[in-house]
């Protein structure tokens, strides 16, 4: 059984355009994510990682079973829609 952490996002998506704050579900394992909740879809941890250039900020990319990605900071407050 997981245990997701309900937190408020700040989401970007693929256009760059805010979509402004969003509650997501967040499973965290030694302090970053590895399965979210956001928009109906889950998402697992793929094992890249990467800093978002605009921010500096260290991100891990996340996909569906259907391939549909993301980039979560490992906080789980900043979600880019890629």
């Amino acid at each position: 059984m997981t245990t997701l952490t309900s937190i408020d996002a700040i989401v970007t998506d693929t256009n760059h355009r805010a979509r402004g704050t969003m509650g997501i579900g967040v499973e965290f394992l030694h302090g970053s994510p590895i399965h979210v909740v956001h928009d109906g879809a889950a998402y697992f941890r793929t094992g890249k990682t990467g800093t978002h250039i605009a921010t500096g900020m260290a991100t891990i990319e996340m996909a569906t079973e259907g391939d549909a990605r993301l980039w979560i900071t490992r906080d789980g407050t900043k979600v880019w829609e890629d």
